[in-house]
């Protein structure tokens, strides 16, 4: 008999309990949802993200260092629009004939991408560039004058300026393979 008892009492306990526990349960839930919605609606609202820069929005420079080895320059990409935009990732990079005709050459990005970069009107990001060069006319050298970049994949590309490449002058710019590292702030 006591064992009857023990299972009574224990579940005359738990049904008394369970409306109690649902009660609790849901008053937690009003207060508690209550002061998020206070603490929401006094937050301060984020600003919109930038639009990504497209191509045309942004004027390039490639200038040279100089140096023995490998060749090295520096394309900077400077914001010429009436608003801020944002860029990311590595800039698409290829050499150029005189008619703008790209001049396939391997191409390999190096370095780890950093985070977005919002380029206010006026405000540049930088890439560093770096090819190993070659005897013009022989198999695998790809000769051109100028570099030319593309920020959006909807875009053609436009020409950098140049400067500093004495080679962009002469002879051209000769490119066995071209390594392009991440966008950064300037």
């Amino acid at each position: 008999m006591t064992r009857n008892r023990s299972r009574s009492l224990v579940l005359r306990t738990f049904m008394a309990l369970t409306p109690a526990l649902l009660v609790t349960g849901v008053a937690i839930g009003l207060v508690g949802g209550g002061r998020a919605s206070e603490a929401s609606a006094g937050a301060v609202p984020s600003a919109p993200p930038s639009p990504a820069c497209l191509t045309d929005d942004l004027d390039g420079t490639v200038t040279g260092r100089p140096g023995s080895g490998p060749r090295e320059a520096v394309l900077t990409l400077t914001n010429t629009s009436g608003h801020a935009c944002e860029i990311r990732g590595w800039a698409d990079v290829a050499l150029v004939t005189p008619p703008g005709d790209v001049v396939r050459v391997p191409t390999r990005k190096v370095g780890a991408e950093g985070p977005a970069i919002v380029l206010e009107p006026g405000a540049t990001a930088r890439s560093g560039l770096q090819w190993d060069t070659c005897t013009a006319g022989r198999a695998g050298c790809g000769v051109g004058v100028a570099f030319q970049f593309i920020a959006d994949r909807e875009s053609t590309g436009v020409a950098a300026d140049v400067a500093e490449l004495p080679e962009a002058d002469g002879d051209g710019i000769t490119v066995k393979v071209l390594r392009i590292s991440p966008l950064q702030a300037a």
